[in-house]
């Protein structure tokens, strides 16, 4: 057998693999909804009805074994960053079941994170051994923690950070198999991907089953890990191509976060004052609204690709993210001004 055909054959069997992936999540997810841990409707839930939730599980319950194996096909050993992905992961997921289950207050949720932050910013960068090598720990642990609560925030409409979340991680595969990078980005990309298009019709555009903060904390965590790993994928500008692939979810989460600390209100309380939600509370489709989240999330891989092709500068591509940002803003502060008794 000739080098090309061995290329071929395992490739082939990589996406047999993920075909796999996408069938056993959508097993788990049937199963999960009989676990009946319901998300019961509050004054602050764009859902009318309980609907059961942890659907993250499914997620997981793929993700986890699938990535080793995707290596396993492809002879790459597991390093360090492998690992500490997969445990904090793993450690993030029982820990936001558990709260999915009982509640539990915002700030040990924050603890959470900030451990499997940890963990994961260890792995993928050595330790700190001065004062000068902290600093670019420190940034992965915020920047982690940051896509975790971002992709929470927005868990709030039927498919959407599932689906920014599946998009963001066929983007960041496509962009790493250009210049060859190990499959230790493109692969786990894809497998998370497959693992939630196994979910995704049990959650858009009707929702049988949510996510939940076990699938949309882990989800983040993985983004976050991705994008810290793309650094080492000889990209050109590689720090910048995970915020831009994902600068519609990020946008809304800061200024959402700008706008209360302003107004004096609590960073850590839940409320309904994303931009997607006042737009859905000022009579927006939902679907609508989830569609136009996945086309910002093509939209900044769209322009994460130009950057890392040399296309756009880094300066150019951010330009061009803000403005379809402020154009949106724009958009959902006027419906809001036309809607009798909606403010912010």
């Amino acid at each position: 057998m000739t080098i090309t055909h061995s290329a071929y054959a395992t490739a082939a069997v990589f996406g047999l693999l993920l075909v796999a992936c996408a069938l056993l999540a959508a097993i788990v997810s049937h199963r999960v909804i009989s676990l009946r841990v319901m998300d019961c409707p509050t004054s602050r839930s764009a859902h009318a009805q309980p609907v059961p939730k942890g659907g993250g599980l499914a997620i997981l319950a793929v993700f986890l074994p699938g990535v080793p194996l995707a290596d396993l096909l492809f002879h790459h050993m597991p390093d360090r960053a492998d690992m500490t992905l997969l445990f904090a992961t793993a450690g993030l997921g029982l820990f936001s079941w558990r709260d999915d289950i009982h509640p539990m207050p915002a700030a040990w949720k924050l603890l959470a994170q900030l451990a499997a932050a940890i963990l994961v910013a260890w792995g993928c960068n050595a330790s700190p051994s001065n004062v000068a090598a902290w600093m670019p720990f420190v940034v992965a642990v915020l920047w982690l923690v940051c896509l975790c609560n971002a992709m929470n925030f927005v868990d709030g409409l039927n498919g959407l950070a599932s689906g920014c979340t599946l998009l963001a991680c066929l983007v960041t595969a496509g962009l790493c198999l250009m210049p060859q990078a190990g499959v230790e980005i493109w692969g786990t990309a894809l497998v998370l991907a497959a693992a939630i298009a196994g979910f995704l019709p049990f959650n858009f555009p009707h929702a049988r089953l949510f996510m939940g903060d076990v699938g949309s904390q882990c989800c983040g965590l993985v983004l976050g890990a991705l994008g810290l790993r793309m650094g080492g994928a000889h990209l050109p500008h590689a720090e910048m191509l995970m915020p831009l692939i994902v600068s519609g979810v990020l946008a809304d989460v800061f200024a959402t976060l700008l706008r209360r600390a302003w107004s004096r209100r609590p960073l850590m309380q839940a409320h309904r004052e994303h931009f997607y939600q006042m737009a859905h509370r000022s009579g927006m489709n939902a679907t609508r609204l989830t569609l136009l989240a996945w086309g910002g999330t093509l939209y900044g891989g769209i322009i994460a690709g130009a950057v890392a092709g040399g296309i756009a500068t880094p300066f150019a591509g951010a330009t061009l993210a803000g403005i379809a940002q402020l154009l949106w803003a724009a958009v959902v502060m006027r419906r809001v001004r036309h809607r009798p008794g909606l403010t912010w």
